[in-house]
């Protein structure tokens, strides 16, 4: 990343224990002038979220992690920047993700595979929706509309 890219320019951390997924997402957003940071694992994330300079303005997050799930990280940010904003991210069933905490896919989640403009468009969203709209994970997942 160059020194002289403006600080208006939106950074976003990606957490995602896929190297090969991690580095797509990266590319894309650096494609579109995102700034981008990446973490492997939660502990990885919260210490670059600790230690950066400029904390990122949106964190995306696999909801399957080693050792924990988004959902929980999510929390564990949340505790030490309640204004952070958050987009989960999955490749897994509903089913799935609501055993491990998220229960609404309407707010704050891309699902895996995505295209790029898929990517950006949910990212828009996340950096101009209300923050406490990131944070709805108690309520019922949607009913899928039919065919």
């Amino acid at each position: 990343m160059s020194a002289d890219i403006p600080r208006s320019i939106p950074t976003i951390l990606v957490v995602d224990d896929e190297p090969t997924v991690r580095r797509s997402v990266y590319r894309i957003l650096a494609q579109w002038g995102f700034r981008v940071m990446e973490a492997e694992t939660a502990a990885e994330a919260m210490t670059v979220l600790s230690s950066a300079r400029d904390r990122p303005q949106l964190v995306i997050l696999d909801v399957i992690l080693p050792g924990t799930d988004g959902v929980t990280l999510a929390r564990q940010i949340w505790e030490q920047w309640p204004q952070q904003r958050v987009l989960y991210m999955s490749a897994f069933p509903a089913e799935v993700l609501y055993t491990h905490g998220l229960r609404d896919l309407t707010v704050g989640f891309v699902e895996k595979p995505f295209t790029g403009e898929e990517l950006l468009r949910k990212v828009e969203t996340a950096l101009t929706q209300p923050i406490l709209g990131a944070r709805a994970s108690d309520s019922e997942i949607p009913t899928p509309s039919g065919p």
